[in-house]
């Protein structure tokens, strides 16, 4: 039986880029659903962190796709990583996180890392979770945050186009100061594509690939079928 996967998202515009990483690492047949609410990250961004009301409606999102139908969840905002733990506990499925995959990466291959991302709430959790991850693995690291500003409000509000240039900018000044640059939410991995090899003085980590890889392992130790290769 093929699994339906459920992604919750809290921005649209990223459910391509998943479906196609789904198609690719588990297979064209796999079922891919999406649950895209912006009220959480606007509430995110109002608040600059998050609230009792954001994460009722994360766990109501969470909720609403295991009675869907959904065989396991999918997040992909950072922002909400910090609800996690708790959602599992109301659901009967996996629930799994974007950046976990991306931040054992990260810490398990250096210890300079610059931290990127276009919203506040979302720059604390991700260096928190880097930090998490060099004590489970005995590494000292040193991190390097950086907010984008104004490019979330950008983001959305439509303008794609702008988003891509600020982040563009920043990466570019966070180049010259560490051995790696981690984007720390989804909607940034696609400003990658749009740098040249001058710009990409090192290496660049993004949540999507890994995180889908992540879940590729999982599926096929649940059913001992090869993924997609």
């Amino acid at each position: 039986m093929t699994p339906t996967i459920y992604f919750v998202h809290t921005i649209g515009g990223i459910e391509k880029t998943f479906n196609d990483l789904a198609g690719e690492l588990i297979g064209p047949d796999i079922k891919c659903r999406h649950i895209s609410d912006e009220s959480l990250i606007r509430r995110i961004i109002a608040n600059q962190g998050l609230t009792k009301d954001v994460r009722r409606r994360f766990m109501e999102n969470i909720i609403a796709a295991e009675d869907a139908g959904a065989d396991l969840i999918q997040v992909t905002c950072s922002s909400v990583t910090p609800v996690i733990p708790c959602a599992r506990e109301l659901v009967d499925i996996p629930v799994f996180s974007v950046d976990e995959p991306m931040a054992e990466l990260a810490v398990g291959s250096y210890r300079s890392i610059g931290v990127m991302a276009t919203n506040a709430g979302t720059l604390a959790p991700s260096s928190d979770l880097l930090r998490d991850k060099a004590r489970e693995q005995g590494k000292d690291i040193q991190i390097l945050p950086v907010l984008c500003e104004g490019a979330y409000q950008v983001l959305l509000s439509g303008d794609k186009a702008a988003h891509d240039r600020i982040v563009s900018g920043y990466f570019r000044d966070l180049a010259e100061k560490t051995e790696v640059i981690v984007l720390a939410q989804a909607s940034m991995a696609r400003v990658v594509d749009t740098l040249d090899e001058k710009q990409r003085k090192v290496p660049v980590l993004t949540s999507p690939r890994p995180a889908m890889e992540n879940l590729a392992k999982y599926l096929l130790s649940q059913s001992g079928n090869s993924p997609a290769s």
